[in-house]
This record gives C-alpha cells, structure tokens and sequence, in this order.
C-alpha cells in the first residue's frame, strides 16, 4: 500500500514567502520613486530612476490586480469581468469534468497507457516473495470464516444437490460400464477372476457339506435314509460339484467358459449400443439421487465441510494456509514462466478496465462538475490559489522587473530621440 507523500517543509521564514516579496518589491519602487522624482532635474540619473520606478509601480499593480481579479474582487471593488474563478465556479467545473473525460479517460488514451503494463508479471513478481505470500493466504482464511458465516446454508446445499443431480444426469454410466468391463476382460483378464470365483465355490462347498447332506437327508424318505441311501446321494452330489469345478478350472476351453464370455462380450455390446440399457442406467440414477441415503448424505456435506474449513482456519497450523501459500506459489511461477498465460491475463484485465471506465467515465466527470459545483465559491478559489502557489506572486514579481526595465528603455529612447 503506497504511503501519502509528505507535504515538504519550506525553511524560508514567512515573510520571505513570493507574496511578501512581491508586495515588497512594490513597496520598494514605491519608495525609490518619489526621490527620484525630487531630485530628477538634479541629474539625468534621477531621471532614468523616476522612469524605472515609475514604470515598475504600474507593471506592479497592474499584474497584482490582474492575479487578484482571478479569485476575487480587488478592494472588494465591484469591477466588471473580475473573481473570475468564483462566478464560474460551474462552467469551470463542467469544463474541468469534461476536460478529464475527453483526454484521460478516453479508451484511446488508456488503451495506449495500459498496454505497456505487464499487470501479470507484476502479479507474479509481487506473489513470489514470500512474505507478500503468507499475507494473501492470513487474509484469505481470516476472511473465509465470516464469508462462510454469511452465506445461507439452505441455499449451499441446493446448490450442491442441484450440480450433483445435474453431473450424475448428464452421466453416461451405461458407454462407461461397457468401458470398464471392455477393460477388465482384455487379454482374458477376467479369467483369473473366475479362477477365483471357482477357488472361492470350491471352499464354500467344502465348509458347508454337513449342512448340504443334511438337506439332502431331511429331503429323503425314512425308509432310504434306514438304508443310507441319502448319504450316498449326498456324497454323489458333492463329487460332481467338485469335479465340474476342477473341469472348469483346468479347461480354459470349456463350453461354461465360453459360454460365459460370449455372454460378457454381448452384454458389454449392448451397453454400448442398446436404448434399453442407457434408459435403465437413467433410472438407476433416479432412483439413486432420490434415495433418502443419498439426499441425507449431500444434505449433510455442506456443514461438514464448513465446520472444517472454519476449524482449520482458527489453528495456528492451518492446513487451508499452507495450501493457500502453495497454490499463490504456483500461481506466480505459471505466470512467471508461461508468456501467453501473461498474455491472455492482461488483455482479460485491460478489457476489464476499459470497460469499467467506459461506462463510468461519464459519471466521473459528473461527479466533478458536481463537487466543484457545490464548493463554496471563497473556498474553490482558495483551492485553485493554493495549488498554483508561488507561481502567481511571481506573475506579480516579474510585472515589477519587466515593468521597471520596460519604463527604463523608453526613457532611454525618448532622451536619445529628443
């Protein structure tokens, strides 16, 4: 943040300020005149005196009425044509706002003054200093908790519920499924996963024999389990689920293999290609989004995530901070190191300025003529004198001299002449 210039200390005593000196300086011809005019028929020197002092004292009131009849009435004298400033306080104004419109805000002006600035590179430059750093990111979390605090959590969570359905509507889940499973079954990758499934049936059955042949034996007739015919069965059923899964296992060629990818692959093919299967993913979809578990569940996020992003915000060792600091850092290597980054970034930032500009620089001029407008017509002319300062005394100063050597040279003429 750029400090107010200090205002400058002048060590010359007030009375040596230029309006002093130049009511002095007429006070001073004054004073030389009128001996000047007693004793020019002494000597012709006097003569050349009386006419410098002379001239000098009308060159003196004639620019010290002249400055005075800017601001104000000289003598409090009603004379035409003079507080000039005053008395058209509001055309000056509207002239002044117009004036700042049509030179320092016209699009030409400024296009041509910002284009010559690299807004990004002064970004980055000033984000890649540490320091610069930590500030942004202290203020962006010391901000984000009051920003959270004002932002009403119903409308957050519609927010998110409405860009949540939106996302998973607009998602294709059927061409995606028929992706993943295309994936998963190159190269006959799904193979191993039925060597597994065959591995896990095997167990299964191998831990639940006693219960199979006791279903077997309850689902038997008395007299052939008195003759152990259910055991027997039983037993018969167990190998031939054993040696069908050993078959299965050991033949990749088998007719259940093929028969099961075959089905795979036209299964994958029609998630693919079918209306059907796209329409069922789409009320998959809508039954999932209108799950209760599901809306509890996004309803729920948005406090979640509040409460934490507020937590960690408070902790000396944000994690959101750190974060902050580290993104701000990347931000200004990219830009450091990336030109049409750069490039794009200003002409974004001019075409920003310019259009804020455009469309207010009217009301800018408005807002001068109208300030200037209501002034106090003693006040503005106050104003204006002071911010010209020394160089109106020296208008004054300079009609004394020019005045003086003015008179000087025609006194000269004259006694050359005649």
């Amino acid at each position: 943040m750029k400090t107010k210039p200090k205002p400058r200390l002048s060590l010359r005593p007030p009375f040596l300020s230029t309006r002093y000196v130049a009511t002095l300086l007429l006070l001073a011809v004054t004073a030389l005149y009128v001996p000047a005019r007693l004793y020019e028929s002494a000597h012709p020197f006097w003569g050349y005196l009386r006419a410098f002092a002379e001239a000098a004292m009308v060159g003196a009131l004639a620019d010290w009425f002249a400055v005075s009849a800017l601001f104000r009435r000289p003598l409090g004298l009603p004379i035409p044509h003079t507080a000039v400033v005053p008395r058209n306080k509001e055309r000056i104004g509207t002239a002044l706002g117009g004036f700042i419109e049509r030179n320092f805000l016209a699009a030409d002006m400024l296009t041509a003054k910002l284009e010559r600035i690299d807004f990004a590179a002064l970004l980055a430059d000033w984000l890649d200093q540490p320091r610069n750093r930590a500030k942004v990111a202290d203020y962006l979390s010391e901000m984000l908790p009051g920003m959270l605090d004002s932002v009403k959590d119903e409308q957050v969570r519609r927010f998110i519920f409405k860009n949540v359905s939106e996302r998973v509507r607009r998602f294709e889940a059927a061409p995606l499924t028929a992706e993943i499973l295309g994936m998963l079954t190159a190269e006959n990758r799904h193979q191993l996963l039925i060597d597994e499934m065959l591995r896990q049936v095997a167990a299964l059955l191998k831990e639940n024999e006693p219960l199979i042949r006791e279903k077997v034996s309850a689902r038997t007739t008395w007299l052939w389990r008195q003759l152990s015919v259910d055991d027997r069965v039983a037993t018969r059923i167990m190998e031939a689920a054993e040696e069908a899964l050993t078959d299965l296992a050991d033949d990749e060629q088998h007719p259940w293999r093929l028969r099961f990818d075959q089905t795979v692959r036209d299964f994958i093919q029609e998630l693919r290609t079918s209306p059907e299967y796209r329409e069922k993913a789409d009320e998959i979809k809508e039954q999932l989004l209108r799950h209760p578990a599901v809306q509890e569940y996004l309803d729920g996020l948005w406090p979640e995530i509040k409460r934490a992003i507020q937590a960690d915000a408070g902790k000396h060792a944000s994690a959101l901070r750190a974060r902050l600091r580290k993104g701000l850092a990347m931000m200004a290597r990219g830009l450091l190191n990336d030109h049409g980054l750069r490039t794009r970034l200003n002409a974004w930032t001019l075409g920003i300025i310019l259009e804020v500009v455009d469309s207010r620089r009217h009301e800018v001029a408005k807002l001068i003529a109208t300030t200037v407008r209501e002034w106090d017509p003693d006040t503005m002319a106050s104003k204006i004198e002071q911010e010209i300062g020394d160089d109106l005394q020296y208008i004054r100063i300079n009609g004394t001299l020019i005045g003086g050597l003015a008179g000087l040279m025609i006194h000269g003429i004259s006694q050359l002449a005649f």
